[in-house]
């Protein structure tokens, strides 16, 4: 397998992850705290992420691709009850412009919708005296996506069906502090068209921690610490990428404009790439209730 095919591989999952919206379990500050029944939430997300340096088994490759994301995810929200428990029903719907280039080739660069997801969440404790929550959330990932086998990955769809769950505690500390423990788990159906070849994913999992406090009435910062590991990846039954071991950091300031608009600037950063690109970039937020 050539060295473009092995570094392409893992491209789009390593920014895709890092853009934490259009990857359902990278959630920002206070996510897993819910709004009340009956309320309507539309999240617009806009992103770019640029890679600083490409790593195979965790060692940097001299001249290795480059990779440049621009996104943008709508992602609707509807806060209900059911059972006498505060659900969460959820779609997100991202789109990007992804180009990956390395010397003595030509850029790959794709522009489109990627693959809808579905989510719906369930909060089991929802104790707003002792500010304690404890939620699941599964999602499916299908693949809707614009897809080209002979682009798969700088493609925004990825010709595979994927299923994640995510288990969220979040606990408050006095008047305006919170901190958060995340756990997701994610499986991967086959694509059978990755070049004409086909791709197979074990499951991946990450684990994160966040933690933010309000420095206004109206406004909060917080912090994000996620690990990855898992997720090996085989071509036709040979290994391509092996498993993760990714450290990333993300910090994030939120602002609550009135009751019904909020606007949040994050900066993500790659501590550790084991296999595939090394990210960092922006995201902005923006979140109207009604």
């Amino acid at each position: 397998m050539t060295l473009m095919r092995k570094a392409r591989n893992a491209v789009l999952v390593a920014a895709l992850a890092a853009a934490g919206a259009a990857q359902a379990g990278d959630p920002s500050a206070r996510d897993w705290i819910p709004a009340p029944p009956g309320t309507n939430l539309l999240a617009v997300y806009l992103l770019g992420l640029g890679s600083h340096g490409f790593y195979d088994q965790g060692n940097r490759l001299d001249g290795g691709p480059t990779v440049d994301v621009q996104g943008m995810v709508l992602r609707p929200m509807h806060f209900g009850e059911l059972f006498g428990k505060t659900v969460q029903y959820e779609l997100i719907l991202p789109a990007f412009r992804t180009t990956i280039g390395m010397d003595g080739f030509p850029d790959d660069r794709v522009t489109g919708v990627g693959d809808a997801q579905l989510g719906a969440a369930v909060w089991f404790v929802n104790n707003e005296e002792t500010k304690t929550w404890f939620a699941w959330e599964p999602f499916i990932t299908v693949p809707t996506g614009k897809y080209h086998s002979n682009h798969a990955d700088a493609s925004p769809g990825k010709n595979r069906w994927t299923t994640l769950q995510d288990f969220a505690f979040v606990q408050g500390f006095g008047e305006s502090t919170f901190l958060e423990a995340v756990a997701e788990f994610e499986f991967f159906g086959d694509n059978n068209n990755y070049y004409g070849s086909t791709l197979k994913k074990s499951p991946a999992i990450r684990l994160m921690a966040l933690a933010s406090t309000n420095i206004t009435a109206d406004t909060y910062v917080g912090m994000r610490y996620r690990y990855e590991t898992g997720g090996r990846e085989k071509i036709d039954g040979v290994e391509a990428v092996g498993r993760a071991n990714n450290h990333q950091l993300a910090f994030e300031v939120t602002h609550q404009l009135n009751d019904a608009n909020q606007v949040q600037l994050q900066y993500i950063h790659d501590l550790k790439v084991e296999n595939g690109p090394r990210m960092r970039g922006v995201q902005l937020r923006y979140v109207y209730a009604f």
